[in-house]
Order: structure tokens, then sequence, then C-alpha cells
């Protein structure tokens, strides 16, 4: 089986890592980008099995990178404390902040196969 990786798209330091700490201890390889630019040098380079995105980010709106995510074949969940910027980004699996790790984790197992 291929190893998962996931790609975590926050600015938010703290998030991110807790979000690529959960993911590591499902035996998921998780890389932070802080900002849209990291990520699209990333996704140019390297292959994600998935893609956690904050819709919020410093430089900019997300949807480029979100659509190379796709397009290289990356499954994406959209992360965002705003509701209704959150709903324009459906049918993308979505997750509001603040979130539960079990919430996150139940749209990595829909999103991937993981590993038990």
């Amino acid at each position: 089986m291929t190893p998962i990786s996931a790609l975590i798209v926050e600015d938010e330091a703290t998030i991110a890592e807790l979000v690529a700490t959960m993911l590591e201890t499902q035996g998921i390889a998780a890389t932070i980008c802080p900002s849209v630019a990291d990520a699209m040098r990333r996704i140019e380079t390297d292959v994600y099995t998935l893609a956690l995105v904050d819709l919020t980010l410093p430089d900019g709106e997300p949807d480029s990178f979100i659509h190379a995510a796709r397009a290289r074949g990356s499954q994406v969940i959209a992360m965002s404390g705003d509701p209704d910027r959150l709903a324009t980004y459906a049918p993308l699996p979505l997750l509001e902040k603040p979130f539960r790790m079990k919430a996150l984790l139940e749209q990595v197992r829909q999103a991937v196969p993981v590993p038990n």
C-alpha cells in the first residue's frame, strides 16, 4: 500500500501543528505550508494523497491551489471559521473551525483509506 501523505495549508501555526500531529498518529506523513505560494511550490514537485486547506490565507484565495491539487489526484478538505465562505466550497469535504480532532479524522477517513 502506498504511504499516505498530507499537505496542510494553514497559516495559524498552532492549528497546523495540531492537525499534523493528529494525522501522524494515524500513520499519515504531514507537511505544513503557511501560504498559497508555498503550497503551490510543494504541489509542483511532490505528490500528496490529501490536502487540508484553510480558506483564509495571508497571500490570497486558495482556489488556484485547490484546482492544482485536485488535478494531481489529491483529495481536498476545505477548512474555515466562516461558515458562509465554507459553504461556497461544497461539494468538497468541509471542516468548520473550531473543529474537534474526531471530526477531522472522520473527514480524513472518508477522503482516503487510512490504515488501522
